[in-house]
């Protein structure tokens, strides 16, 4: 991973990087390593805050085709470890944060104490009854 930019302000912490080309990243279907780029895309993640100010990632990764024929997977995006997972738009490290208050406060106190660390979350719609 190659950082091109970190942007500190008062409002927070924004950190610009890509994924180098060329470095086999392996399917998440069959494992197998490529390295033939269907196309770029930015991802925007979450991370824990550095000195009171919430971490934005901006990560550009490729979208690469699988190899082999059999994979039922045509297309699939270079996960880096320990910085993203499929799907989340929250580093692992600010998600097991995020689930431990969860769990030991609950409710509108682990919101509290989430707004207190400066940590943002988005409101999920309540279901209807």
């Amino acid at each position: 991973m190659l950082v091109v930019s970190v942007d500190v302000s008062d409002a927070g912490v924004v950190v610009r990087a890509r994924m180098r080309s060329g470095v086999p990243a392996a399917c998440a279907g069959c494992g197998r390593l490529s390295e033939w780029c269907h196309s770029r895309y930015v991802r925007r993640l979450a991370d824990v805050t550095l000195a009171g100010r919430p971490v934005r990632i901006g990560l550009s990764v490729r979208r690469l085709y699988c190899e082999n024929a059999a994979c039922p997977k045509v297309t699939f995006a270079e996960q880096v470890a320990g910085l993203t997972v499929r799907y989340q738009r929250r580093t692992p490290q600010l998600q097991r944060l995020v689930e431990d208050v969860g769990v030991m406060v609950a409710g509108r106190g682990g919101a509290r104490m989430l707004r207190i660390l400066n940590i943002r979350l988005s409101r999920a719609p309540s279901c209807p009854s």
